[in-house]
């Protein structure tokens, strides 16, 4: 069975042979930014929309593009004004340009079109759950953790007093239980480093007003000590080549995660793009839609231990 990586190359292949005259895709966009289209006429951008380096993108005060190119080489636009596309590789490179940070790109790019980027995704940053329900979990059930830092998320659910987080062992027992300050919706688990790779434990997590109101039973996996001293290497290798202040960068950082089923850890790195640029539909695009692509690789392929 090939892997994720070699699907994502075959299909950017694919993507690039189709659009060899649109070789740039927008990734994301806030504000107001426009494309010149044939006959001068200017159309709103969106994210997903593909592009000739001859075309024009022009943007206005406060706006935003992030742009993927032939090579999966990138550009960030903050600055008002108008730019010929294939002009923006003749600039100073983006530090997302290497190699080693361009393999994650063009798979941020298929992720983003398949989360639907540029529809509206139905969640919002910073979203709630109803005061009588269990909190709803935003980590995807399978992800797999690093031994010592294992972290959930959830949404917030107004009025509460506080979070139980619990642990479960593979036949329902719980392990472990800690509180969570109701100011909080991500936790790190006080107990980690204990936990065995190889099974499947389960975490939930209810408020302490409704103690007994439990989320469903959510999968995880704590990864070899071999295994997880592997990516650990690729992962610094990856934080050094990118802009981790920069949204782009935490997307790539994110798709890192992503593609080798560290799906709490790539939540939250989306989530940090989006919080960086919070009106960029990309961006929350990929973030929002991380549970039903994380669900489709778990039912076709196991994580890797």
């Amino acid at each position: 069975m090939r892997s994720l990586w070699q699907v994502s190359v075959a299909l950017i292949g694919a993507f690039s042979l189709s659009v060899y005259a649109q070789s740039v895709t927008v990734l994301a966009t806030r504000g107001d930014v426009q494309v010149e289209q044939t006959g001068g006429t200017w159309v709103r951008a969106s994210a997903g929309m593909k592009l000739s380096e001859q075309q024009k993108i022009k943007l206005g005060p406060q706006s935003y593009a992030a742009l993927v190119f032939a090579g999966n080489k990138t550009r960030e636009l903050r600055q008002p004004g108008t730019y010929v596309l294939g002009q923006l590789l003749s600039q100073r490179a983006s530090a997302e340009d290497n190699p080693y940070a361009a393999r994650y790109t063009g798979y941020v790019l298929n992720q983003a079109i398949a989360s639907g980027a540029g529809r509206a995704s139905g969640r919002t940053l910073g979203a709630v759950t109803r005061s009588t329900m269990a909190p709803a979990p935003r980590t995807p059930a399978q992800s797999a953790f690093y031994p010592e830092k294992i972290v959930f998320s959830w949404d917030r659910v107004p009025g509460s007093e506080g979070y139980i987080l619990e642990v479960l062992d593979e036949a329902g027992n719980v392990i472990h239980s800690q509180e969570v300050p109701a100011d909080q919706t991500s936790a790190d688990l006080a107990v980690g480093a204990k936990l065995k790779p190889g099974p499947c434990y389960y975490w939930r997590i209810s408020t302490r007003r409704y103690a007994s109101l439990h989320s469903n039973n959510t999968c995880f996996r704590v990864l070899s000590s071999d295994r997880a001293a592997a990516l650990k290497k690729e992962e610094e290798a990856l934080r050094r080549s990118v802009d981790l202040q920069s949204a782009l960068g935490q997307a790539l950082l994110g798709a890192f995660y992503e593609q080798n089923g560290l799906y709490g850890y790539a939540w939250q790195a989306y989530n940090q793009a989006a919080t960086l640029e919070p009106d960029a539909d990309g961006y929350v695009a990929l973030r929002d839609g991380l549970g039903q692509r994380a669900a489709q690789q778990a039912s076709a392929a196991p994580v890797k231990e």
